[in-house]
């Protein structure tokens, strides 16, 4: 099953959380690691301007999404106007 986001929706799979802590092997409890809000772009409507497939993004975090299942994988829709930022790698 292919998906193709309509209009200015942006299809996107989150950004897995990490699971041990930064610079140790120390396993980190779910509960302790917190929400970045960040994913990557999978697929984008026609009316999408500022960001292309395979684009890591930071979105805002109280939004309307509409999450699915796509290639047996959680993913989410949402508007390209919740998306606050490009994240790229210095």
């Amino acid at each position: 099953m292919k998906i193709k986001p309509l209009g200015s929706k942006v299809l996107l799979k989150e950004k897995e959380a990490p699971k041990f802590f930064k610079g140790t092997s120390i396993l980190m409890p779910e509960t302790a690691a917190t929400k970045e809000y960040l994913a990557y772009v999978v697929a984008v409507g026609k009316k999408v301007e500022n960001v292309e497939i395979g684009n890591l993004i930071k979105y805002a975090k109280h939004i309307q999404t509409i999450e699915m299942e796509h290639k047996g994988e959680n993913h989410f829709l949402i508007d390209e106007k919740d998306i606050h930022a490009i994240v790229e790698d210095d």
